[in-house]
Parts: C-alpha cells; structure tokens; sequence
C-alpha cells in the first residue's frame, strides 16, 4: 500500500489546514474572529455588495453555512443584510463601517502574522499548480464546484 501522507492531495490538505490555523491563532487572539467568518468578510469585501449565494460559491462551501456564519457577522454588526431588489429571494450583503474597518486592519496584521510562511516557495509556480489543480477538479465535478 502507498503512504498516504505522501500524496500529492494529503499534502495540500495538510497544508490549507496548516495555513488556516496560523490565520485562525492570529485573527481569535488579535481581533476576535474566526477565520471561517474573516472569509466571508474578505469575500465581501472582494465581490461589493453582494448575495449570499455569490460568497457561497466563491468560498465553495455551503450556503447554509454562509447564512450562519452572515447571520453571526450581522449580530456582531460587521455586516447588514437587505433584500435584493432585483430578486425577491435573495438578499444583498454589504459591509457596515465596523466590519470594512475589521477586514482593513485584520488583513494588515495577518499579512505581517503569516510572513515567513511562504518562505522557499516559488509563488509563481505554486500558483499556477495550484490553476491547475482547481481546473482539474471542477473538470472532475463538471465544473459544479
């Protein structure tokens, strides 16, 4: 049987684990978040004001999650949450002035928290891997991912 951890896919598992939890150690100690919420507010702050749909797709998981964790940033008063006029069903997400001014200073201190992580990787090489990678398994999910 072949080692496992050798494995191409468990490495880059273990890697994003690795890489969220130097995120989440910083992001709960200096500001309070998780990195799972910090996602959605980087996410929003990427797509403007948006629908919980768009932030579930561009961060690939759930909707349902995305409710929750929206739900717990708009209790926390990070973000407000409006009905979309164009669309009866959905709503529209959009940063209040506390949440731009967490994501603007968290991102600054996680960016200074995370130096060194990269250390001895070819950024550019490691980038284009990975496009490769995510084209691969969105070819795989018939691009449902």
């Amino acid at each position: 049987m072949t080692d496992l951890t050798a494995s191409t896919a468990f490495k880059l598992h273990r890697a994003t684990v690795l890489i969220d939890r130097v995120a989440d150690d910083y992001l709960v100690r200096e500001h309070g978040i998780h990195y799972s919420h910090f996602a959605v507010l980087l996410m929003v702050r990427v797509l403007g004001h948006t629908s919980q749909q768009a932030i579930a797709a561009n961060l690939a998981v759930s909707r349902a999650s995305i409710t929750q964790r929206v739900s717990a940033l708009v209790e926390r008063g990070l973000l407000a949450v409006a009905p979309d006029p164009d669309d009866a069903r959905a709503n529209v997400v959009r940063f209040t002035a506390r949440g731009s001014a967490l994501v603007d200073s968290a991102w600054v201190g996680l960016e200074h928290h995370q130096s060194g992580l990269d250390e001895g990787v070819d950024e550019s090489a490691l980038a284009a891997q990975l496009d490769v990678l995510i084209a691969n398994g969105m070819r795989i999910l018939g691009s449902a991912a």
